[in-house]
C-alpha cells in the first residue's frame, strides 16, 4: 500500500515535468472503492461461507495488478480501462456467487437493495429494528446458509428473523418433534409436541406469525407471494453441531397462515436397535424378517411409530443386491437405493401395486391395506416375495382378525404370514430427575405382581427441584417434564406351526392365545410393565397411553 500512495505523488509526471491535478483526482476517487470492498469481501466471504482467502486475495491482487499497469503505461485512458474493467469485474464476480448462497433479501447491489440504500438516503447505519440475533445456524432446501438479513434491511425483516430464531432455537432446545403456529382471532396459538404430548407456548401476535411464516418460507424454498394455497418446503438446523431436518408446511385460513414444523429425525427412526425391543425379540425379528418370502404385519394405534418400524426392517435388508420397493400414501422420509412410491389416494394403492409385482422386487413394504383387493395381491406377491404390511390396530389379535377378514378367507390369511407386531410409544423417564417410591400392593396385585416382589418404582418428581442454594430449579435435562425421549413398546405374535393350524381351523381367541403363551408371548401391557420395572417409564405414563382417547383431551 506505501508503494501505491507513494505512486500518487508522481503520477502524471512526464518528461517536462507535467503534473495533471483532474488525472490525480480521478484516480484517487476510483482507488477509493477498490481499498474499501476489499476488507469488505474478506469479512463477507467468511460470513456467507464462500472460500475467503481465495476471494479476498483475488480483489487485492487483481487491484493492485491494475493500479500498477495504470501508473507504468503511456495512455491515462487505456490504463483507466483496464483498472475499471478487471477490478470491477472481479468485484462483480464476486458478489454474483455470494448472491446465488444466500436468500433474495440478503443480496447486495439488486435493485431491491439499491433501492433500499437510496431511500435510507445512502446510510449504511442499522435501522430501527435493533440488532439481529442469531442463536442457531439455519440452512435453506438447497443446502446453503440462510444468512442474516443485511444492514439495510428492513425493520420488520430483521424482526421476523429475530422470531424465527428464537422458534426454531425453542424447538431444538425443548426437544419438540413438531411445532405448530395456528392463528386465531387476536393472536396465533403456539404448540409444540415433545416426546408425543402436546404442549402450549405462549401465543405470539399475529403480525409476528405472519413474519415469521413469511421468512421461514423463503428459506425453505416456497413461494412467499402465495399464502393461501398449501405449500411444503424443508430447512436444516444446527445448534452447537447438533444437525436437525426440518420439513415445513403451509397453508392459508381465514385468519392468516398457519405454518407446521416436523423434525425429521424424531418423526421417523430407521435403525431396528434402537426402537426399544429387548435384545431376545430383536434377535427373533431379525431373523424372521430374513427368513425368506411371507408376510410380516407391523400395526399400532396412529402415531405410534409404526412406519420407523417399517422402515427399519427395510434398512435390514441389502438394498445394494437387492430390489426393494414401497408403497405409501405419503413418502415420510427419503430412503437411500430403496425405490419409494407415492399413492395418495387409497384407491390406487392396488393398480400401483400390480404394476409393482410386474418389476419383480425382492422386497415391497406397503403402508396399509385398505381393501380386499390390495389385500389380494399382497396375499399371493408373499408367498414370492418378502412383504412388510403396516395395520392400525390396538393389539396383535386385532390386527391380525383384521387382516382375515380383508382376505376373507382365514386359512389363507395366515399361509404366508411369519408374524405380526404391535407396537405403543412410552415416555421414558428422565434419569436426572426421576423420583423412586414404594408402589402400592393392590396395584401391583392388579398387575398380577406378586407382593414384594417389586420394591420401588419411579415417576416423575413431585416436589421443586432445589438448586446448591436450596431455590426452586428446573431440570436442564428434561426442561421440567419429568420425561426424556421416547420408545417403543412391542408386542410379537409368532405364526407358529400351531397357531396356523388352530387360526385356519376357526378357534376360539382364547385357544389362540393360549398357543401363542407357550412361546412365551408377553402382551403389550406385561411389556410395558417390565419396562416400568426397570425404572425406563412411569405406571402413570403407562395409564396416559392405555385410558381412553377421549380422556386425553
Amino acid at each position: 500500500m506505501e508503494m501505491i500512495w507513494a505512486s500518487f505523488a508522481t503520477m502524471g509526471l512526464a518528461a517536462g515535468g507535467y503534473f495533471s491535478i483532474p488525472k490525480t483526482v480521478v484516480m484517487f476517487l476510483l482507488v477509493l472503492p477498490w481499498l474499501y470492498w476489499s476488507p469488505w469481501v474478506e469479512k463477507d466471504a467468511k460470513a456467507v461461507h464462500a472460500a475467503s482467502g481465495a476471494w479476498s486475495l483475488a480483489v487485492l491482487i487483481v487491484g493492485a495488478l491494475t493500479l500498477l499497469i495504470w501508473l507504468v503505461q503511456p495512455f491515462f485512458i487505456v490504463g483507466l480501462l483496464v483498472y475499471v474493467m478487471l477490478t470491477g469485474g472481479v468485484l462483480l464476480a464476486y458478489v454474483v456467487h455470494r448472491n446465488a448462497m444466500v436468500q433474495p433479501p440478503q443480496r447486495v447491489l439488486t435493485a431491491d437493495h439499491l433501492k433500499d440504500v437510496f431511500r435510507r438516503g445512502g446510510g449504511g447505519g442499522q435501522p430501527s429494528g435493533g440488532q439481529t440475533v442469531t442463536k442457531l445456524k439455519v440452512y435453506q432446501s438447497s443446502g446453503m446458509i440462510a444468512m442474516p438479513p443485511a444492514e439495510t434491511a428492513t425493520p420488520e425483516l430483521r424482526e421476523a428473523y429475530n422470531l424465527a430464531q428464537e422458534l426454531l432455537y425453542d424447538i431444538v432446545w425443548r426437544r419438540a418433534s413438531e411445532a405448530d403456529i395456528t392463528p386465531a382471532t387476536q393472536q396465533a396459538r403456539v404448540r409444540f409436541v415433545v416426546d408425543g404430548v402436546a404442549v402450549e407456548r405462549p401465543p405470539v401476535g399475529l403480525n409476528h406469525s405472519e413474519g415469521i411464516i413469511q421468512y421461514l418460507k423463503g428459506v425453505a424454498g416456497m413461494d412467499i407471494q402465495d399464502r393461501r394455497r398449501p405449500q411444503q418446503g424443508k430447512l436444516a438446523v444446527d445448534l452447537a453441531g447438533m444437525q436437525l431436518e426440518l420439513s415445513i408446511q403451509t397453508l392459508g385460513t381465514t385468519g392468516g397462515q398457519r405454518i407446521r414444523l416436523r423434525v425429521l429425525q424424531e418423526f421417523v427412526r430407521t435403525k431396528l436397535d434402537t426402537l426399544g425391543m429387548d435384545p431376545e425379540m430383536l434377535a427373533r425379528v431379525r431373523e424372521l424378517n430374513q427368513s425368506g418370502p411371507g408376510l410380516i404385519i407391523v400395526s399400532g394405534r396412529p402415531g405410534s411409530g409404526v412406519t420407523s418400524t417399517l422402515y427399519s426392517l427395510l434398512r435390514e435388508h441389502d438394498a445394494y443386491v437387492q430390489q426393494i420397493e414401497t408403497l405409501e400414501a405419503k413418502e415420510a422420509i427419503e430412503l437411500e437405493n430403496i425405490t419409494q412410491h407415492v399413492y395418495g389416494e387409497p384407491d390406487r394403492l392396488a393398480p400401483m401395486l400390480s404394476a409393482a409385482m410386474r418389476r419383480d422386487p425382492a422386497v415391497i413394504m406397503v403402508d396399509q391395506c385398505p381393501d380386499e383387493a390390495a389385500a389380494g395381491l399382497i396375499l399371493g406377491a408373499a408367498a414370492e416375495k418378502t412383504i412388510l404390511l403396516g395395520m392400525q390396530a390396538g393389539d396383535t389379535f386385532m390386527a391380525l382378525a383384521k387382516w382375515a377378514k380383508l382376505c376373507g378367507d382365514s386359512a389363507a390369511a395366515v399361509g404366508p404370514l411369519r408374524a405380526v407386531l404391535c407396537q405403543v410409544l412410552l415416555r421414558k423417564l428422565c434419569p436426572n430427575c426421576r423420583e423412586a417410591y414404594a408402589p402400592n400392593q393392590e396395584v401391583l396385585a392388579k398387575a398380577n405382581l406378586s407382593a414384594g416382589k417389586v420394591q420401588k418404582l419411579y415417576r416423575p418428581p413431585t416436589k421443586p427441584l432445589m438448586d446448591e442454594k436450596n431455590n426452586p430449579t428446573t431440570c436442564l435435562t428434561c426442561q421440567g417434564s419429568g420425561y426424556l425421549d421416547r420408545t417403543a413398546v412391542f408386542e410379537l405374535l409368532e405364526v407358529t406351526e400351531e397357531v396356523r393350524a388352530l387360526i385356519s381351523s376357526g378357534a376360539s381367541l382364547a385357544q389362540i392365545k393360549s398357543a401363542c403363551r407357550k412361546t412365551r408371548m408377553l402382551y403389550l401391557q406385561e411389556q410395558a410393565l417390565r419396562r416400568a420395572i426397570e425404572g425406563a417409564t412411569s405406571i402413570q405414563e403407562m395409564i396416559r397411553v392405555w385410558q381412553p382417547a377421549e380422556k386425553k383431551k
